[in-house]
């Protein structure tokens, strides 16, 4: 078998629910439109596989929708893949890492789609090729909540446990624009929400090392509570800091794009946690590398996902299912992976149900994944061209099976 050809959906998404960030002190919505790349890797045998590109934008980790494009394009095609076997996971990362430094969102992409193809070759779903299963089932954050006031925030949360299974649940909070104000907003969402669930407060890089270390002393007594990337991506000695100083377990995020990132937080024990992201990392090859050395570090992971239309969503609910080290988290504080956090729309929430066929399983909070072959999924490419990026048509590089 032998790759022959991507073809790339630039797609643009809208949030239901605007999220408000602090994002570097820079006060970001997040939602107002995020654009992704599907991808569809076509081999000689007539079998294919899906990826997905999220990159957040630009601002976040370096990638945008056209730099994706471009480095499957010019690059990973054309110097890497084509011609390949997609089994050689190993070799296409290795090839993939010497064409291209970073750009690990469009290698994320490129993973998913050859761990779809090698599943649907061997008619097994991919959780069997990258661990077996280790959970059914699994349980989902209980939602992000972005800054508001402290009345509205309490009762976004109260909203989001209405129709869960009633098991302590992790609630991802936007902090960090107010920090003093922030200890009301964290001390109104546990009266609303009572004392057996969990809170990331998820800083964005905001606050400086003094702010932060005050922060998180003040909202000690609402524990259990987590604080996700309190001080700059570039500032590592500012978060060793921050976690010597403060009892709360405290987490990398932006300053862990890759896992040279993660071993560099490692090695200076700047981090208790690290918010994990596997369509960040590089793919579910990667993804695996990073978890096995977080837990021989003694640390642990919370699992989230960059914004997906299905595909990603579905590569992730394969690796939670496969991995047992994420799951001591998981009875920890209650969630290890994003499903249905940030439901899209354009113009309406039941066209992007549509475009994935046959996606994870999310009943009262708890997730499974997808029991078919490769990622167990199909997209439907007409609703999917409901969200063609304005001005762009889908590519194809190499020919189509």
């Amino acid at each position: 078998m032998k790759i022959i050809g991507i073809e790339m959906f630039p797609i643009s998404m809208a949030f239901v629910r605007k999220v408000k960030t602090a994002f570097r002190g820079t006060g970001r919505e997040e939602g107002v439109s995020e654009d992704n790349v599907v991808i569809r890797m076509y081999t000689d045998e007539g079998i294919s596989g899906l990826g997905e590109a999220g990159t957040w934008g630009i601002y976040y980790c370096g990638e945008s929708q056209e730099t994706v494009m471009d480095v499957i394009s010019y690059y990973l095609f054309p110097q890497v893949l084509e011609g390949e076997d997609p089994f050689n996971i190993d070799l296409i990362h290795a090839k993939m890492d010497a064409a291209v430094i970073g750009n690990t969102v469009a290698k994320s992409a490129i993973d998913f789609a050859l761990y779809d193809i090698m599943g649907k070759r061997l008619n097994v779903p991919v959780y069997k090729l990258i661990g077996g299963c280790y959970a059914e089932k699994f349980p989902t954050q209980a939602g992000v909540i972005g800054i508001d006031t402290p009345e509205a925030m309490a009762d976004r949360a109260k909203k989001f446990l209405e129709g869960l299974d009633p098991a302590p649940r992790l609630f991802k909070i936007k902090v960090g624009l107010e920090y003093l104000k922030d200890v009301k907003r964290v001390e109104a969402i546990r009266k609303a929400v009572g004392p057996d669930h969990y809170f990331l407060l998820d800083c964005n890089g905001s606050l400086d090392v003094k702010q932060a270390i005050q922060f998180g002393k003040r909202v000690e007594e609402f524990s259990p509570v987590f604080m996700e990337q309190p001080v700059d991506y570039d500032d590592l000695e500012g978060l060793a800091a921050v976690k010597k100083n403060v009892a709360v377990p405290v987490g990398a995020c932006e300053c862990a794009l890759t896992i040279e990132d993660m071993m560099r937080v490692i090695k200076m024990e700047a981090a208790d946690f690290f918010n994990f992201k596997v369509d960040r990392l590089g793919g579910i090859y990667k993804g695996k590398q990073a978890i096995g050395m977080i837990d021989a570090a003694g640390l642990w992971a919370l699992q989230s996902a960059q914004i997906s239309i299905g595909v990603g969503w579905a590569a992730l609910a394969h690796f939670s299912a496969s991995t047992h080290a994420m799951f001591p988290v998981a009875r920890v504080c209650g969630g290890n992976i994003l499903l249905a956090v940030y439901p899209a729309y354009e113009p309406k929430p039941v066209e992007v149900e549509e475009v994935i066929i046959g996606g994870p399983k999310v009943e009262r909070g708890f997730a499974q994944a997808p029991l078919g072959p490769g990622l167990g999924i199909d997209v439907n490419e007409k609703a999917l061209r409901r969200f063609l990026t304005r001005g762009r048509s889908p590519m194809v590089v190499g020919k189509k099976g």
